[in-house]
């Protein structure tokens, strides 16, 4: 339980790390997952149904409960990296620096626009649950669909959904 919630508190901090700081830069190019042209098992073809928002399933989902959410990858430059099966998505309410008439924010998808609050009450993290977590079709601020278990909750600001697949909404 104890590394499940440090995985948890990890994805938050990566989020609320502040605008300007390009986590994963040029120097992780190679692994850009939307290049990949490799099949990834838990890459959906067809959208699951019955989406909520995370901020419904925060108050509402129940720990071991099979969930579907609907969300936009955040946190970092590249969302999941070969060592890392995990990402953040932020509920598709809470605007991203880049929906900001005026914002100049050159990391939209850390939304460091946004209270550490309003990013806590709209966050999940997602952990593949996949046997091959291998990287593909994942870039920041795509709109995802996520199909998946829901994992320990700690306390209600924790949501982990232990995915067992990823609908990219629009590819």
């Amino acid at each position: 339980m104890y590394i499940k919630s440090a995985v948890v508190l990890a994805a938050s901090v990566a989020l609320v790390s502040g605008c300007g700081e390009q986590s994963q830069t040029a120097s992780n190019s190679e692994n850009t997952n939307s290049a990949s042209t490799t099949p990834v098992a838990w890459i959906l073809e067809t959208q699951p149904e019955n989406a909520v928002s995370i901020a419904d399933a925060k108050a509402s989902a129940e720990e071991g409960q099979e969930i579907v959410i609907r969300g936009r990858i955040g946190g970092r430059k590249v969302p999941i990296t070969d060592g890392s099966p995990v990402f953040t998505v932020v509920d598709m309410n809470l605007p991203h620096c880049g929906e900001i008439p005026g914002d100049k924010c050159a990391t939209p998808w850390d939304y460091c626009c946004e209270t550490a609050e309003d990013i806590t009450a709209n966050a999940a993290t997602i952990r593949l649950a996949s046997a091959d977590p291998k990287l593909g079709g994942l870039s920041e601020l795509d709109e995802v669909v996520i199909k998946g278990t829901v994992g320990p909750r700690p306390n209600a600001d924790v949501l982990t959904i232990n995915a067992t697949g990823v609908y990219v909404v629009g590819e």
